[in-house]
């Protein structure tokens, strides 16, 4: 039996976090930790079928910004919430770019 990893996170300087806030900072680690693994059964049979036709395969986690004014939607991704913020920024920029919707 191994033992168990652990990881401690440290919080923003005066963040007050309830039992609950706790909760759903924990689950939402374990769902990072599970998604960091490779996957299992049907998925990693495709997995490795992909690997053994040469291709590289990697994932990741991916923040999603995303915005919306009347019946326009617009989203950014990237792999910051920084990162996602600035392509969704460009992309609300070019309504208001002569020529663009």
């Amino acid at each position: 039996m191994s033992d168990d990893n652990t990881i401690q996170v440290r919080l923003p300087a005066g963040m007050q976090a309830s039992a609950e806030d706790l909760e759903v900072l924990r689950t939402t680690f374990q769902t990072i930790v599970t998604l960091t693994r490779e996957c299992g059964g049907a998925c990693h049979q495709a997995l490795q079928t992909m690997r053994d036709e040469g291709w590289a395969v990697t994932w990741g986690l991916t923040w999603i910004a995303q915005a919306r004014r009347g019946d326009v939607y617009e989203q950014g991704t990237g792999a910051t919430k920084e990162e996602a913020l600035v392509q969704l920024q460009q992309m609300t920029r070019l309504h208001v770019a002569d020529g663009c919707p």
